[in-house]
């Protein structure tokens, strides 16, 4: 495994696919690998890798549906204070997709009686997206909402800065999403979530993406692409420790430890790189 690329032999496969029958269109991926990965790197259980990895499969959702784009950056803010969680960032690009959850830093207020997103970032939270399209400045977005469950902050996103017709289902490592497509009009939506909507929560929970997908079968439903994503930093400590030697010698100083230790560390994975002041210092 090349340093700094963890989880590569760990994939999962995202399903793109049309819904001729109503003029929709859709992706499906059951992210099972990116999750354990996040979970393992963060060292995350319960609700928390809950949480964090439906917020990355719904950037990898909002990458795959927009209108081009070759990273999705999507964040959550929480606007009150003593949450257990501060911020959620994730970010999808080519196939890979990394994030990271900063905790509150002081005493947190246990949440123990809300439901979803809400036990552990309160309400009003504020989400924002950026979506690079690879040419000029990217696209920067954020809206503010209230609901216990993610996927309703992700379509209050689309609805007021995108401007189009989408449902999202965020259900343990499973997130499935349908999008409209010219020419869909209120009857031929209404039939794209119907569909949806049949798909019980026991299907969503076990079954694998081309079976789920049958559901759809009535609208014609056709794959058109399967795209491979993976739990990946693209740091490298040969990277952080080039970063650390470049910061002026003033600067180490003010950040080294009392045994002259500058450490370097990744928000999204477990690379660290460490530079000891003292021992640069000896060998000038």
């Amino acid at each position: 495994m090349v340093e700094g690329e963890r989880g590569l032999s760990q994939q999962d496969i995202l399903y793109r696919f049309l819904l001729p029958g109503a003029f929709a269109r859709g992706a499906i991926i059951r992210g099972t690998h990116i999750i354990e990965e996040a979970r393992d790197v963060h060292g995350l259980t319960d609700k928390s890798a809950t949480l964090f990895g439906q917020s990355l499969l719904a950037s990898v959702m909002l990458l795959c549906t927009s209108k081009g784009g070759i990273r999705q950056v999507l964040q959550l803010d929480a606007s009150i204070e003593n949450t257990p969680i501060r911020r959620i960032q994730a970010e999808t690009q080519s196939g890979r997709v990394r994030g990271y959850v900063q905790w509150q830093e002081g005493p947190a207020q246990a949440m123990t009686e809300r439901e979803g997103i809400t036990a552990l970032m309160g309400e009003d939270i504020l989400l924002s997206t950026v979506r690079d399209l690879g040419v000029g400045k990217p696209y920067i977005s954020t809206v503010q909402h209230h609901s216990d469950w993610l996927s309703d902050y992700v379509l209050e996103y689309l609805r007021q800065s995108v401007q189009v017709h989408a449902d999202l289902i965020l259900h343990h490592d499973l997130a499935l999403m349908l999008e409209a497509m010219p020419g869909c009009d209120d009857e031929h939506w209404f039939k794209a979530v119907e569909a949806m909507a049949k798909v019980s929560d026991e299907v969503l929970q076990q079954d694998e993406p081309e079976t789920i997908l049958q559901a759809f079968d009535g609208l014609g439903c056709q794959v058109v692409g399967r795209d491979v994503y993976t739990y990946a930093c693209s740091c490298s400590q040969e990277s952080m420790s080039q970063a650390l030697m470049s910061l002026s010698e003033d600067d180490l100083l003010e950040l080294a430890d009392e045994y002259g230790d500058v450490i370097l560390s990744c928000s999204y994975c477990k690379n660290h790189a460490k530079l000891n002041v003292l021992k640069k210092d000896s060998e000038r």
